[in-house]
């Protein structure tokens, strides 16, 4: 199909923006152009969106807040769709009754955990220091040792491949490593339904909030463009200290490198490729697997095309 083809196709549905670096987007700070990005306003236009590329059987690839992901530097071919935190219909959250907030899927986890905590509401201090969006944050199943999504989550809804909005209840059997056991014809989480207890003392949650954000500051490099930790840790092993135990802090590849901080980090230091990063976790997996038979697996994405 011809590119104003598409223009004209998608144009009705939000902002497009075409050939986007999507160096722009990710917070890795590198990738390539995406055909087509596209910043639906709200859930019934974005099902609207998805219903008409899956009937015209145009491809697309549905991205949240980019901060898990390595984006190769030849790009995305298609149409790119982007739940973004700055459109009307993705940024709501509220106060449902006393137990539950509803968070839609572009809010930046760091604004939920601030409502949270603003309304008197505990049970999240997992989330804090974990970048990106609520979507992002439900379809990964992120946490940390303190707990993840899937202990607090009540109901997602999202939009089915036939562009039909749709919803199910999240029960403890869902929850899995890295991974939420959501219905395949989920194509784009449009929001979720938390339950969390009510605390004693705001401010006490707030002063626990402050002292794990002051932790993180120091473990983790913060200064430097990162997509978070790399590896999945392996049953009954850290992935940091393996890689530490490799000798890897500091390695580099071009401008990537392995963390001087965090050896679970993989950083930008400065110019940077997508495939530099790439090159630099298949090198510490190879290290890995020769010193310890250890298979190290990825918690970062890695999509489009490469070099």
């Amino acid at each position: 199909m011809k590119q104003i083809d598409i223009l004209e196709l998608i144009e009705p549905f939000g902002k497009v923006l075409v050939n986007e670096p999507m160096k722009n987007h990710t917070s890795f700070k590198t990738g390539g152009p995406a055909d087509y990005l596209i910043l639906p306003e709200s859930e019934n236009v974005a099902a609207k969106l998805i219903s008409m590329l899956h009937n015209e059987k145009i491809s697309y690839t549905v991205l949240g807040g980019c901060t898990n992901l390595v984006v190769g530097d030849e790009g995305i071919r298609g149409v790119v769709i982007k739940i973004s935190d700055d459109r009307p219909g993705f940024n709501s959250i509220s106060i449902i009754d006393e137990n539950t907030i509803y968070a839609a899927a572009g809010v930046r986890k760091s604004d939920f955990i601030q409502f949270a905590a603003d309304n008197g509401f505990t049970g999240i201090d997992f989330m804090v220091g974990i970048p990106g969006c609520i979507g992002g944050g439900i379809v990964m199943n992120a946490g940390t040792y303190m707990g993840t999504f899937s202990s607090v989550l009540k109901k997602v809804y999202y939009i089915n491949l036939k562009g039909e909005p749709s919803s199910t209840e999240v029960d403890s059997t869902m929850g899995l490593y890295r991974h939420l056991n959501l219905e395949k014809e989920c194509v784009l989480i449009t929001g979720a339904d938390f339950t969390l207890p009510q605390a004693s003392d705001s401010a006490t949650v707030k002063q626990a909030i402050e002292a794990i954000i002051d932790d993180r500051k120091q473990k983790h490099p913060w200064e430097f463009p990162s997509a978070g930790s790399v590896f999945k840790n392996p049953e009954n092993e850290a992935s940091w200290k393996l890689v530490n135990d490799c000798g890897l802090k500091g390695y580099s590849i071009g401008g990537a490198q392995v963390s001087e901080k965090h050896t679970n980090f993989i950083v930008n230091k400065g110019g940077a490729s997508s495939a530099e990063i790439r090159a630099l976790v298949a090198y510490i997996q190879s290290q890995v697997k020769a010193k310890y038979d250890i298979d190290l697996h990825t918690e970062i994405r890695m999509i489009g095309n490469f070099n």
